[in-house]
């Protein structure tokens, strides 16, 4: 070796020397870090899946975690599954902006229409749930052979103003048989004949509880078709005493009443023209007495019953023979007043 040959200066070797081990480190800490990412990305996939939320995306960079969420809602459910995951060290979430979201959801709209006996439910609502319980409403009250279930369950429409459906549905009861509910966009919508006003109150009462601003066209079945429907009150001759049937009826026109507080009724008596005049007049009234006194039985206010007698002057048919004459000895209940209940109001929430 001549004088001119230079050796290598020992910087230049230890640095040749940390290059190459870190290039060996490396080499070797490759494939665990590729190993750990496809750990912590299987078990992610695994804990969103049985959150229910297989439909966020999740990717690693070491033990860092992004997720990409379609909602900020979902992003935040997922954020808590992952991030409570061992060996995570941090993870957060991407989501699209609004107008890459889905459309908002919308509110429900339901339609419950009873007639003839039946009653079709349909519309849309969020769940199965949701579902089920309006036709278990229908079906409790007016029994599961008369439901006809045309409900659909949609994942873009909202549950507002649905878990008191059920409640009105409910209030309507099994005798009401021409009425409908509609729930669209926020308003119910309630229509159609209930058979008395405290059914009309009571439904009101369940739909005001929904949260929906409630519009009441709802009518009351005139009670005078209600009374009329009641076996006639006829007497024996001479006769104020009420009889079996009679009781029957009267129990039966009570709860008519009770149901329908605002109808102020006449009870009117009347005989058949055997006898004197004077006679009959006094019969009639007694005979209007004993049918208002056991409307006071049945819970019938005092102030809402007058009592009068016509004796013989009004015959129901020509008192000409027996029959007839049986048919005139009776008391006949004339509504005065509150006979039909209209359509009310737009009620908010």
């Amino acid at each position: 070796m001549t004088k001119h040959t230079r050796g290598y200066h020992p910087l230049i070797a230890f640095v040749v020397a940390v290059v190459g081990l870190l290039l060996v480190f490396g080499a070797q800490q490759f494939p665990n870090r590729h190993r750990m990412e496809a750990d912590l990305t299987s078990r992610s996939e695994q804990a969103l899946r049985t959150a229910g939320l297989s439909q966020v995306r999740v990717s690693f960079t070491g033990r860092d975690g992004t997720l990409r969420a379609d909602s900020p809602a979902e992003a935040e459910r997922a954020l808590r599954v992952v991030r409570g995951l061992e060996g995570v060290r941090v993870a957060e979430a991407q989501v699209p902006p609004a107008s890459e979201t889905a459309p908002p959801p919308v509110p429900p709209s339901v339609l419950v229409a009873s007639h003839g006996g039946r009653v079709a439910v349909s519309g849309r609502v969020p769940t199965g749930v949701a579902r089920t319980a309006l036709t278990g409403a229908a079906a409790a009250t007016f029994g599961a052979a008369a439901v006809d279930d045309r409900l659909t369950v949609g994942d873009d429409v909202t549950d507002a103003a649905l878990s008191g459906l059920p409640a009105v549905v409910a209030a309507f009861g099994a005798d009401t048989d021409d009425a409908t509910l509609r729930l669209e966009n926020g308003t119910l919508l309630l229509t159609g004949t209930v058979p008395s006003q405290a059914r009309r109150t009571a439904v009101l009462a369940a739909a005001r509880g929904t949260g929906a601003t409630v519009v009441d066209q709802l009518r009351v079945t005139d009670v005078r078709q209600l009374l009329a429907a009641v076996p006639p009150l006829t007497f024996r001759l001479g006769g104020v005493g009420l009889g079996p049937d009679d009781r029957a009826s009267l129990r039966t026109v009570g709860r008519i009443l009770r149901d329908n507080p605002d109808v102020r009724i006449r009870v009117e008596g009347h005989t058949d023209s055997s006898g004197s005049a004077a006679s009959n007049l006094v019969l009639s009234r007694a005979r209007a007495d004993s049918v208002r006194d056991f409307l006071l039985t049945q819970g019938v206010a005092a102030d809402r019953m007058s009592a009068k007698g016509y004796g013989e002057t009004r015959p129901k048919v020509p008192d000409t023979s027996a029959a007839n004459r049986e048919t005139n000895r009776r008391v006949e209940l004339v509504v005065t007043d509150g006979a039909v209940a209209g359509p009310g109001s737009t009620d908010g929430p």
